[in-house]
């Protein structure tokens, strides 16, 4: 218990700017991981990369709709296709 307190103490305090709600909220996620890893929990970030997965794929589905070799009429098919992708 006191090798804790120690290392608490040795610890510098986080500053934050309290006029950016971004950097505040980055500091107590922070925050919060240390201290649920400190604890022995392994943090899962799977969810996270399956979201980067969906994002990454959506962005290369709206490449493919932006820079199509054909011009609007002819690809009007294409388009719709890329549109009905995009939700799912």
């Amino acid at each position: 218990m006191q090798e804790k307190k120690t290392e608490m103490a040795n610890k510098k305090p986080k500053k934050a700017n309290l006029l950016d709600h971004h950097s505040i909220k980055h500091i107590l996620d922070e925050s919060v991981s240390e201290i649920v890893t400190s604890r022995g929990y392994e943090e899962d970030v799977r969810m996270s990369n399956i979201r980067l997965f969906f994002g990454t794929i959506i962005i290369v589905i709206a490449l493919f709709a932006q820079f199509y070799n054909k011009k609007f009429p002819q690809n009007r098919d294409f388009l719709i296709g890329c549109i009905v992708l995009y939700p799912f």
